[in-house]
């Protein structure tokens, strides 16, 4: 039987590529080891093409069968609802309060010089690719319950490195320098994916060896980088002088007061516990993926610093990302979010395994400060109890008024009738 036609068909397409890029986002964000990421593509690609020709089949016969049928309303709820209400609210999203987010391009001359000779070096090239630019983020985050010790405690923020023979290492040189010149912050904290080849280990030292911070220097590590010599690159960090937080906590000190700090790649690396926070005034999370945001809020963390997303590195007027590998989706795209008390700030990185950046998607290196919340919150009225309360003490006020003025009373009858007897 006929069971669409016309323009119900315009929205079931439109669906239908919404669907398998919400699945595929989705399902890489699962924990997919980057040796299996091919696979995995083409399996997807392979159930995404019986399903696009189940429609055109469907369409061209004009006779829908029940799982044409179920799967053309899965489209068209998606097309016409899901995707509309989604684009929305990212279109309408704006900062948390007590955010400040200010950001520049920082001048990179030269950029044909920074481009290596490895694979994907051609993508540079591409008219339109941001890839070798350079955006500087500044942002003060006002966390609630922060110390007054730790106001003012400044972080740089870096992630997403993909050290790889399509970029040259003169391009993170000059992203190292962009970052030194804001000086010296208190903590650097990197969250993963600092590697895509091999080779890549040797620039560790150069390019992050002279960048310093007062109280220390931490990372943890990312999908990519587990997929390659682990124990060589850790042992690089660990010689520019980098803490490896992966799946553990540390504390800082700072002015009397103890920071909790905790990393996990989780899901493709060790999860982080969070019954062995240590006791701390307060805490800061690196995860190298947004999706654990959700769990690290509820376990009363203050900031969660990530990446992993790239900010979809190809962004679309109005619809903004597409592809990104997360459990989420398109959610937690870039910038700042709030989840109760706790804040998630997503960085869109550095570099990636394919060069890409269109539409506003520069790379970019951050500039965190954090403020603690001087305001106090006023408890809720219950305005039923107030007058109730209101009421029983006019109640009260009116009784012991009655009463006095029925002593007053009492007390000018008996002083009139002792009158009376006075007289002759």
């Amino acid at each position: 039987m006929t069971f669409f036609a016309g323009w119900f068909l315009i929205p079931i397409a439109v669906g239908h590529v919404a669907f398998w890029i919400w699945t595929v986002n989705v399902l890489h964000g699962l924990g997919v080891n980057e040796h299996n990421v091919s696979r995995w593509n083409m399996t997807l690609f392979s159930l995404g093409s019986l399903a696009s020709l189940l429609l055109l089949w469907s369409t061209w016969q004009g006779e829908w069968s029940v799982v044409a049928q179920a799967y053309g309303l899965l489209c068209l709820a998606v097309g016409c609802v899901a995707l509309p209400v989604t684009t929305v609210l990212r279109l309408v999203r704006q900062h948390p309060s007590g955010v400040v987010f200010e950001s520049a391009e920082w001048p990179m001359t030269d950029r044909d010089s920074y481009i290596g000779e490895g694979r994907y070096h051609w993508m540079h090239r591409l008219r339109g690719n941001e890839s070798l630019r350079l955006r500087r983020v500044e942002t003060t985050l006002t966390l609630p319950g922060l110390p007054p010790a730790l106001d003012g405690l400044t972080i740089l923020h870096l992630t997403d490195f993909h050290f790889a023979p399509c970029y040259h290492r003169r391009y993170f040189e000059a992203v190292s320098r962009a970052a030194q010149e804001w000086g010296v912050c208190d903590l650097i904290l990197f969250t993963g994916d600092m590697i895509d080849n091999d080779e890549g280990i040797a620039w560790v030292e150069p390019v992050l060896g002279p960048l310093t911070a007062r109280l220390g220097k931490f990372a943890i590590l990312g999908n990519h980088d587990l997929a390659h010599d682990v124990d060589g690159l850790v042992a690089s960090l660990e010689r520019a002088g980098y803490t490896n937080l992966e799946g553990a906590w540390t504390t800082v000190e700072h002015q009397g007061a103890t920071l909790a700090l905790g990393g996990t790649s989780t899901p493709w690396g060790p999860e982080l516990d969070t019954q062995a926070m240590p006791e701390s005034d307060a805490s800061i999370v690196l995860s190298h993926a947004p999706d654990t945001f959700p769990k690290f809020a509820s376990a009363g963390v203050n900031l969660v610093l990530a990446g992993h997303n790239h900010g979809g590195q190809i962004r679309v007027p109005i619809l903004g990302p597409i592809m990104m590998p997360s459990r989420f989706s398109r959610r937690y795209d870039r910038g700042i979010f709030r989840r109760g008390r706790t804040l998630l700030f997503v960085s869109q990185g550095v570099g990636g395994k394919h060069p890409l950046r269109f539409g506003g998607c520069m790379p970019e290196i951050a500039r965190v400060t954090l403020r603690c919340d001087v305001t106090r919150v006023q408890p809720e009225i219950d305005y039923s109890r107030v007058a109730l309360r209101s009421l029983r003490k006019a109640v009260e006020i009116s009784t012991a008024r009655s009463c006095e003025y029925s002593k007053n009373l009492s007390l000018f009858q008996k002083i009139r009738v002792q009158k009376q007897l006075v007289k002759p």
